[in-house]
């Protein structure tokens, strides 16, 4: 019994190295890989390696289920060893369910770095179930590039969920981007405002409001004491802009001013400009130009008289030279042909119509009788009409105001205007076509065809007249403006400042 013992012994102490060579060279059961027991990672798929092992199509097998390794024959006769299970090797990874870390790459592909993947839960192998769903991922953002190399499929039967892409920004059109806002010009100004240099009719609006009142109301009180004064304001202005340009150059005294010349001997309206200077002097000093207040002057000047209240342009500055040899070759003369006058204009940038209708100003106003003694013949103290273009009554009105006891009296003055010397209006023009212009100036523009057509259209609408004026008054009175450093705002209008 103790033979029978110690022969049991033996059998297995030889079967037991048998039985280890039997199991080890038995293939492993897909079941005990450590890939396929391994739980399976639960991140998105952006985290695999670029070229996974393919996974087997086979489903695990059921721990119950693996075959186990086969019982060795015992010899004839003996009986069988006790009921131990075979020695087996377990699987260790079925042992340790702890979740491995994802192997790197398998070989290195450039591509955009990707935010890590959130950590695996750990759990343990379910045999019967199927994959725990996987979470939602988080979706990267948009790829850099579209040259990304495409990843494989890690099941030939049910692929791998790719993440969402986020659109790249792009305009919708259904909402297109906004227009973009025009931005303003640095060099543009408003049009409320005027600069240094740039005329307006609000000029003055901030810096002197009032100043076309208080020159209307200047001109106004002169005009009630001295019904000659819009006459000379008038005059003024035209014998001012035509000279160096509308820049009060005509108001300086002194020795070789323009003002000492024999065809400036005779104006007037000087004591309303300086009135009207001394005014805003207090109310806005060292603000508002004597050009200025020669324009505004001569303007209300017109409207006091009955005629069109028209907007003038601000701005002027007064100039600093004054000089009497400037004033013959600028100034027409009472003896121009329409020809010589048609020239003056051209030269300043002024038309024919506009000869025609500034010479309207002749409406109001007086002359002297020394103005137009070409037109008479004077001998032993009589006066006798040498212009047959002159009517004859009107021609013997004259000579009656120009004689006096048997002398002719070179400084009476006569009515421009014969019937409507104090009124603003277009019998002036009825007056040409009648014969009854006063200066030979007057006279020759019915003498040519051009300038008739213009005095005829006039003598019929006062509406048309006063239309016209409006428009030669404002290029008169711009003819010539200094601006900036080119002038001066005048403290007293009759000399520049010291």
């Amino acid at each position: 019994m103790g033979r029978g013992l110690g022969g049991a012994v033996v059998c297995s102490m030889l079967l037991l190295p048998a039985l280890l060579a039997l199991a080890a060279s038995q293939p492993p059961s897909p079941a005990l890989s450590p890939a396929q027991s391994a739980p399976r990672p639960t991140s998105a798929p952006a985290a695999r390696a670029s070229t996974p092992a393919p996974r087997m199509s086979q489903p695990p097998v059921p721990a119950s289920a693996k075959p186990s390794s086969p019982p060795s024959a015992a010899p004839a006769g003996k009986p069988s060893p006790s009921p131990r299970p075979a020695p087996t090797l377990p699987p260790p990874p079925r042992a340790a369910p702890t979740p491995r870390p994802l192997p790197p790459p398998a070989s290195p592909v450039p591509a955009a770095p990707r935010p890590a993947p959130p950590p695996r839960q750990s759990q343990p192998p379910a045999a019967h179930a199927p994959p725990a769903p996987r979470p939602a991922p988080t979706p990267p953002p948009p790829p850099p590039s579209s040259s990304q190399a495409p990843r494989p499929s890690p099941s030939p039967t049910i692929p791998a969920p790719q993440p969402p892409t986020a659109p790249k920004p792009s305009p919708s059109p259904a909402s297109p981007p906004p227009p973009a806002t025009p931005q303003p010009s640095a060099n543009s100004t408003p049009s409320t405002s005027s600069t240094l240099g740039q005329l307006s009719p609000s000029f003055y609006a901030q810096s002197c409001p009032g100043v076309e009142l208080a020159v209307r109301d200047v001109v106004r009180s002169a005009s009630l004491l001295d019904p000659s004064i819009p006459g000379k304001l008038l005059r003024l202005v035209f014998h001012d802009c035509f000279v160096e340009g509308c820049d009060a150059s005509v108001l300086i005294q002194g020795s070789g001013t323009e003002r000492t010349d024999p065809a400036n001997l005779s104006l007037g309206g000087f004591n309303v400009i300086d009135a009207a200077k001394r005014l805003l002097e207090v109310v806005c000093p060292a603000t508002v130009s004597c050009s200025d207040i020669i324009v505004l002057a001569a303007r209300d000047a017109v409207v006091f008289t009955g005629g069109p209240a028209v907007p003038v342009m601000l701005g002027r500055r007064d100039g600093l030279v004054s000089l009497a040899s400037n004033v013959r070759r600028n100034i027409i003369d009472t003896g121009f042909s329409v020809d010589a006058m048609a020239a003056s204009f051209t030269a300043k940038g002024l038309t024919l119509d506009d000869l025609v209708t500034l010479s309207g100003g002749h409406t109001i106003g007086s002359a002297h009788c020394n103005t137009f003694r070409e037109r008479f013949q004077v001998a032993n103290g009589s006066m006798a009409p040498v212009d047959g273009s002159m009517n004859t009554d009107y021609a013997n009105e004259l000579i009656r105001a120009c004689s006096a006891n048997g002398t002719v009296s070179a400084g009476t003055a006569v009515d421009c205007d014969s019937g409507s010397a104090s009124v603003f209006d277009n019998r002036y023009f009825a007056n040409l076509l009648e014969g009854r212009g006063l200066l030979r100036t007057d006279a020759v523009l019915v003498q040519n065809a051009t300038t008739r057509a213009k005095v005829a259209e006039f003598a019929q609408s006062q509406d048309g007249f006063f239309a016209s004026w409006a428009d030669s008054y404002a290029r008169l009175t711009g003819l010539g403006v200094k601006t900036g450093a080119d002038g001066e705002i005048r403290r007293t209008c009759s000399s520049v400042n010291g």
